[in-house]
Order: C-alpha cells, then sequence, then structure tokens
C-alpha cells in the first residue's frame, strides 16, 4: 500500500511541477473577460463559434470558440469575470490578467493541494504561499511617468513601489518663474513653498508646479526556474543554471551583487544572514557585563528552609547528629537533632 501511495504522488506531480512553472496548458478553457450575459453566434466564415458577453453597460467583448470546443454555457447565460466557458484546464496568466492576484493565489494553492489531499498527504498552505510569493514577485513597467523607470523594464515589486512612493512627497517644476528651479525638476513640496515664499517676499514670479505621474505595471507570473534565474543576486542566479549566460550579463551591465541572500553567502564561504547572522547582531558588540545579582541572607535562609520543607514533605528525614565548631576550635559541643 505504502508503494502504491508512492507511485501516485509520483504520478501527479507533473501536475505540481506544470503549476511551479507557470507552463500553457493544451487546449486551455476560455475564460469570460467581462461580467455579463452570453449570447452565441455562428461564424461559418472563420469556422468559429463567435461568443458575445454582453455587460449591463458598457460594448460587448466577443469571444473565439473554436469548432469542436465543448460550451459550458448557453445564450442568456449570466457569467462571471473570469468563469470558464469551455472545457479544459484555466491558464494561471489569463486568471492574472482578468482576476487579479489574491484569485491567482487561491487557484494555485488548490490545485496543488488538489494532488497531495488525494492521497492523504498534509501539506500546510504557508509553505505553498512562499513559493508563489517568489514567483510574483516581478512587475512589468508599462508607463514610467515621472519615475527613473523604463517602460517594459521587469523590476522587483518593492522597487516599483518605492519608485512610486519617492515622487510622492515631490512637485513637478513646470514653469520655475524667478526660483532656482529647472523646469521639469521633481522637487520636495517643503523646498518649493520656501522658495515661493522668498519670491513672494521680494515681490518676484514664484515657480508654477504640478502632481507628478507615477508609474503604471502589471505583476508577472514567472516559473519558479525563470524566477531563480532572474534574481537580484547574480551569484545566486549563477549557481542555479545558464551560468555562463548569467555572468555574462551581469558583466555587461557591471552588475553588483550586495549579498543580502542565503545562496550567495554560501558560495562564498559567508556567514548566512539568517538568526544570528543578521545584520543587527553581527554588528552588536559588548558594552558591559551586568554583575550577577546578589542574594540577601534572609532571601537564601528563606530558600533554605523551603527546601528541607519540600524534602520533608517527599519522606526524606533529617540527618544525624550535627557537629557545631565555635571559637576556640577546642571545644566542640555536639547536639542531636
Amino acid at each position: 500500500r505504502e508503494v502504491a501511495g508512492t507511485a501516485d504522488i509520483v504520478g501527479g506531480l507533473p501536475r505540481v511541477t506544470e503549476i511551479f512553472e507557470a507552463r500553457v496548458p493544451k487546449e486551455p478553457a476560455i475564460l469570460a473577460q467581462i461580467t455579463g450575459k452570453v449570447e452565441l453566434q455562428a461564424d461559418r466564415k472563420r469556422g468559429k463559434m463567435v461568443l458575445h458577453v454582453i455587460p449591463d453597460n458598457g460594448d460587448p467583448v466577443e469571444h473565439l470558440v473554436p469548432q469542436g470546443k465543448h460550451l459550458l454555457v448557453h445564450t442568456g447565460d449570466l457569467v462571471q469575470a473570469g468563469d470558464t466557458l469551455t472545457e479544459g484546464p484555466r491558464d494561471p496568466n489569463n486568471i492574472l490578467d482578468i482576476n487579479g492576484e489574491e484569485e491567482l493565489y487561491t487557484y494555485l494553492i488548490s490545485e496543488v493541494q488538489n494532488v497531495y489531499r488525494a492521497q492523504g498527504v498534509p501539506v500546510s498552505d504557508k509553505h505553498i504561499e512562499v513559493i508563489l510569493s517568489r514567483m510574483l514577485s516581478k512587475v512589468q513597467v508599462e508607463k514610467a511617468g515621472d519615475t527613473d523607470l523604463l517602460p517594459l523594464d521587469i523590476i522587483e515589486r518593492y522597487k516599483f513601489r518605492n519608485a512610486n512612493k519617492e515622487i510622492d512627497g515631490s512637485l513637478l517644476i513646470k514653469e520655475s518663474g524667478d526660483t532656482d528651479f529647472m523646469v521639469g525638476d521633481l522637487v520636495p513640496k517643503a523646498d518649493i513653498k520656501e522658495a515661493n515664499a522668498v519670491a513672494d517676499a521680494e515681490g518676484k514670479t514664484g515657480a508654477k508646479t504640478s502632481r507628478p505621474k507615477k508609474a503604471t505595471g502589471k505583476p508577472l507570473l514567472l516559473g519558479i526556474t525563470k524566477a531563480a534565474l532572474q534574481s537580484e543576486s547574480f551569484l545566486s542566479g549563477a549557481s542555479f543554471q545558464e551560468t555562463t549566460k548569467v555572468l555574462t550579463e551581469a558583466s555587461l551591465r557591471g552588475a553588483v551583487d550586495t549579498l543580502n541572500g542565503l545562496k550567495e553567502n554560501v558560495l562564498l564561504g559567508h556567514l548566512v544572514p539568517a538568526g544570528t547572522g543578521f545584520d543587527a547582531y553581527d554588528t552588536m558588540k559588548v558594552e558591559h557585563l551586568a554583575e550577577p545579582p546578589a542574594i540577601e541572607e534572609d532571601e537564601e535562609a528563606n530558600m533554605m528552609q523551603d527546601a528541607i520543607e519540600k524534602a520533608e514533605a517527599l519522606g526524606a528525614q533529617r540527618g544525624g547528629p550535627t557537629v557545631q565548631v565555635e571559637t576556640p576550635p577546642s571545644s566542640v559541643e555536639v547536639t542531636k537533632a
């Protein structure tokens, strides 16, 4: 029975690999782009079935269904955005584009868990979530706005957020007036306010500003292999696959590895940034060794008495004769307990 269970798990692992590598499934299902009512029309010229989803407000969206595809909906049915219109597995990239990241997380976790639950193997969701967080850690810039990002560039999600956060407290100079600012500069609001106040006091023209445009982008779903190769650390990527390619690209762009991860530090024989290896502990210095707390005589006597009482409660007996030595040493008094 154990051998059969192991064989079944191995047989289901290709599905897990397909999910984590973000592969497009064969003959994926067609998903509804919007919420609305279904209307079917046959297009004999193109040899396809045309499926229109008509929303309550707005223009209908056309979906082309190849001949031979089994439809799961009929004319007049109400569908939600992301619902399957035809048979077949759902493409994770389509789910991300239509429903967003939360729905994609739920779908992928459910699909992975189905493989293991079928054989009674419990797996905590947190392990799957760690992998998915790396698969969805990249963002492709669509419009750079007034940031320093480049269109179509693929960057880490936190860098994208930081780029937009940097321009939140700044304004874009449209006309410099009699100030020292240059047209097109991003200047903090406090500096502009101060410069305009000085210009007004001197009877000069202040600068005219506008709100800067933030960058827009879309999240990307990368397979675990591609996500590992596109790591910020070129040493980490080179230790995984395509070593020559990764090192060549890193040398061409003059990359610098800050050694923030585990793999690159292991590769160089450094202390890994985990546990006491974090900077907060690594840079910690001992300034003063505290003295052990002094125990008062009364407290020590009470502790001794408590220990004796507990020992007697457990059935212990007091010892034999006690010898007490006094001054002078020749005087010895023997007492019976």
